[in-house]
């Protein structure tokens, strides 16, 4: 068998890490000229570990990463604590080592690039059209080129080429109502080592973790029409002033070219990720806000999933229904739970505000470890052997 992957993002590298581990035969095209990814950080949780662990890819990605030592949840523009957790309290629930590690997206991108021989990745490719027809996968890309395969997998993104040819024309993505700035600056010294924390005020919130290399990452959310552009820095400093320290260190600190600003949005669940031989994964399959920090550990998952599903026996349109009748569940779950948890956290009213922060105040401390643990404690299972 002979699979292509459009897209060399974190699911396009996986799916292609995991289908070598089982023995198929595997070419990824990038539309980008060369390996690179966003200036930003993401958080790994335990469930991602364990997939990255089937994968062989786990040490070279630990290496890249930071594991959290606390996380806080406060309210009240980041001046209240609610929750305090412990990392190895949270760890213990989860049976694992570490609940969560952090990491550059380019330090993942390339630990996970590195786990594939030389001429696996393709770049310089855009992908232009994809077809399927009787047993074979066609992509033709913009500069000409064409590749045919037994199987085709979109892993490019929430403007994926690939599902426009599964799903049809579709209306544009769900805007949440918020867009997400995020950046990397040096760690201010106030700032524990490890620390990752959550912090909500009225209609905006504020998000720190720290990266390896004395770095810290920060993200904000903020009500605001979709499509809005400006000064990013003078609008969040301006949208964050009297936020508790370090909020305002860290936006003034953060260089703002290196500022980034994307509108938050996603699409309702829908179980059409396959048609005749092309197969979907990661955000071009169920693309989900980033509030429960599990789109990037959900793309992991689907490439072993995928992966062991194609080394099964059988036709294999019904090896590509088996894979999402397995994952369809769990990322229509954590979708839209992020969604809900993205909302509640943008309430604006005083009173709602006020209700909110005060049942938090009771949860969160109670029962803030156990939800987090219900991500955590996934496994999704191993590969066979190749």
């Amino acid at each position: 068998m002979r699979v292509v992957v459009v897209g060399s993002g974190i699911g396009g590298l996986s799916v292609a890490i995991a289908l070598r581990r089982v023995g198929i035969d595997v070419t990824v095209y990038e539309r980008a000229p060369a390996l690179g990814e966003v200036g930003a950080g993401i958080s790994l949780w335990a469930n991602a570990i364990r997939a990255l662990e089937h994968l062989g890819a786990a040490d070279a990605v630990k290496a890249a990463s930071l594991p959290i030592s606390r996380s806080d949840f406060r309210v009240a523009n980041g001046h209240r604590v609610v929750a305090r957790y412990a990392a190895e309290d949270l760890a213990r629930r989860a049976n694992t080592d570490s609940i969560v590690r952090l990491v550059h997206r380019a330090d993942l991108v390339a630990a996970l690039a590195g786990q594939l021989p030389p001429g696996t990745v393709t770049y310089g490719h855009e992908c232009a059209a994809v077809e399927t027809a009787g047993d074979r996968a066609t992509v033709r890309f913009t500069n000409g080129h064409t590749d045919e395969a037994d199987v085709l997998v979109g892993a490019d993104g929430i403007k994926s080429v690939v599902r426009t040819a599964v799903v049809g024309p579709e209306k544009p993505p769900r805007y949440a109502g918020y867009p997400c700035w995020r950046a990397i600056c040096p760690r201010p010294a106030s700032l524990p080592v490890g620390l990752t924390g959550e912090w909500w005020g009225r209609g905006r919130r504020f998000g720190i973790t720290c990266l390896p290399g004395d770095r810290a990452y920060w993200y904000a959310t903020a009500n605001t029409p979709q499509g809005e552009r400006g000064d990013e820095a003078a609008i969040l400093a301006k949208a964050f002033a009297g936020w508790a320290d370090p909020v305002p260190e860290l936006i003034a600190t953060a260089p703002p070219a290196g500022i980034l600003r994307n509108d938050v949005v996603d699409r309702r669940p829908n179980p059409k990720w396959v048609s005749g031989r092309l197969v979907l994964i990661g955000d071009a399959a169920h693309p989900t806000t980033p509030n429960l920090g599990q789109g990037g550990c959900m793309a992991i998952e689907d490439a072993v999933v995928l992966a062991r599903h194609l080394r099964t026996a059988g036709p294999i349109p019904d090896r590509l229904a088996a894979f999402v009748a397995e994952r369809y569940p769990r990322t229509t779950a954590i979708t839209r739970e992020s969604w809900m948890f993205g909302a509640r956290g943008q309430w604006k009213g005083r009173v709602s505000c006020w209700l909110r922060d005060r049942l938090l105040g009771v949860m969160m401390q109670r029962l803030g470890a156990s939800l987090m643990a219900k991500y955590a404690t996934f496994d999704v299972g191993p590969l066979p052997a190749a």
